[in-house]
């Protein structure tokens, strides 16, 4: 089986932890990898500074996730850095309206049959300012059946969105023949199959989640807001 790795963007995935000069303009929230072909997965983050003054920032590993399907995870940034380091020695420099797009992190898989996710907190933080952060969380997604990159499948189109929680939503594509419904802890907090006119029934809490949808061709994930 061809090796296959995709990243989905999910905006919500990037939290602020208090008054910021950086924000995302783009990232991989969730990484997927075949975890039968593959040992690693691979996540890309670009920070912009929006503020009127050069800054300069180090990278942070906050949490690790606890599914405990990642075997281990380094990051790079001004360096790369080994599994055993949780912050950047070093920091880049970003000037005025300028993008970073030195950060990239990596997770190895812990058993080559794995089906699951974890999530892994990063926080950028101005060396200036410990209170200028940016907190940004990726989930690295391994699954032995990923054959069809993300962005061939049919387009999920939930509706309405934003949902109540527990609602039933609409618009699962007809080749979607299982969902799990994950937590921003990459947990799966349930697993259902479509009712026949392509719909699901929501979480009852209500927050982000995240749908993943099984396709005949593949796996795709979908941000949700629940109210």
């Amino acid at each position: 089986m061809q090796k296959t790795l995709f990243f989905a963007l999910a905006a919500a995935g990037a939290v602020a932890l208090s008054a910021q000069s950086l924000t995302v303009t783009s990232m991989d929230s969730v990484a997927y990898a075949n975890s039968h072909t593959m040992t690693q997965a691979t996540a890309h983050i670009s920070v912009k500074n929006t503020s009127s003054t050069t800054k300069d920032y180090r990278v942070v590993r906050r949490k690790v996730g606890t599914t405990g399907i990642v075997d281990s995870n380094y990051f790079c940034w001004d360096l790369c850095y080994p599994t055993w380091a949780n912050q950047s020695q070093g920091s880049v420099t970003i000037a005025p309206n300028g993008v970073a797009n030195d950060f990239s992190g990596y997770a190895y898989v812990r058993d080559t049959s794995a089906n699951g996710q974890d999530s892994i907190w990063y926080t950028f933080v101005n060396v200036a300012d410990a209170n200028d952060t940016l907190q940004v969380v990726v989930a690295f997604a391994f699954n032995r059946y990923v054959s069809t990159p993300e962005s061939l499948l049919p387009e999920v189109r939930l509706a309405p969105q934003p949902a109540a929680a527990g609602q039933w939503l609409s618009g699962l594509p007809n080749d979607v023949y299982r969902v799990e419904w994950v937590d921003v802890l990459g947990r799966t907090a349930s697993v259902a199959v479509p009712a026949e006119n392509g719909s699901v029934r929501a979480p009852e809490v209500p927050g982000l989640w995240l749908l993943r949808s099984y396709h005949l061709g593949g796996i795709r994930t979908t941000k949700v807001i629940l109210r």
